[in-house]
Parts: structure tokens; C-alpha cells; sequence
């Protein structure tokens, strides 16, 4: 288990980069991840307002040999058009996420989850 921290607030805007150098701005909108590159000071300030709230999420596997299915010969566009199509008119704790960094095996791990519900 690893902590990670989503926004809260219905759109939160955080720097990501180093205090000393560059920093990029970002918006993130409720529910989604905060993601990696922000401060621990600023993570620290939004939690305590409230715009953002840490969770606590499984690490995920480290990709090996996974038995495809019925997804072994699908595109990554169509495994993404799939999840898009399953996820219409869902609720949102009812929705495939992926896991990060969201490529074929993380898309693959997602759907074949789903159909096991």
C-alpha cells in the first residue's frame, strides 16, 4: 500500500517540479490523482485546507506474464474504447481505473477485473 492523494475541491491547481527550478502548473478536477512531482510542503497545505485528501492505494503487480483472453489480440485504442464504453452511465466508484501508467497490461488487468464482477 502506498499513499497517493486525490483533489477534493471541484478543480485544484498544483505546481509540479522542483521549489528551486521550473515549475509547471496543473489543475486537477475532483476525484482524480494529484500527480507525482508536487511538493510534500504544498501536498501538506492542500490537505489541511481540504482541497486534496490522501488515500491509501494497492501497489500494483509487477507486470508479467498475464493470461490476455479474450484482450490478447486487441489494440490499445479498442481496450480504451472498451473501458470508455463500459464506464458510460456508470457511477464513479463503479468505474474501471486502470492503474497507472495506464498502458496495455494495466488496461488488460482493468478489464479482465471487470469481468469478474
Amino acid at each position: 500500500m502506498s499513499t497517493q492523494h486525490i483533489a477534493s475541491a471541484a478543480v485544484v491547481k498544483v505546481s509540479i517540479g522542483s521549489p528551486s527550478g521550473n515549475r509547471v502548473a496543473q489543475f486537477v478536477q475532483r476525484g482524480d490523482l494529484v500527480p507525482g512531482g508536487v511538493a510534500d510542503e504544498q501536498l501538506e497545505h492542500l490537505v489541511s485546507r481540504g482541497l486534496i485528501e490522501a488515500v491509501e492505494v494497492e501497489e500494483p503487480e509487477e507486470p508479467g506474464e498475464v493470461d490476455e483472453g479474450a484482450y490478447k489480440r486487441v489494440s490499445v485504442a479498442d481496450l480504451k474504447a472498451e473501458i470508455e464504453k463500459r464506464n458510460d452511465g456508470r457511477e464513479d466508484d463503479a468505474k474501471i481505473v486502470p492503474a497507472e501508467p495506464g498502458q496495455r497490461p494495466q488496461l488488460v488487468a482493468a478489464l479482465l477485473a471487470d469481468d469478474k464482477k
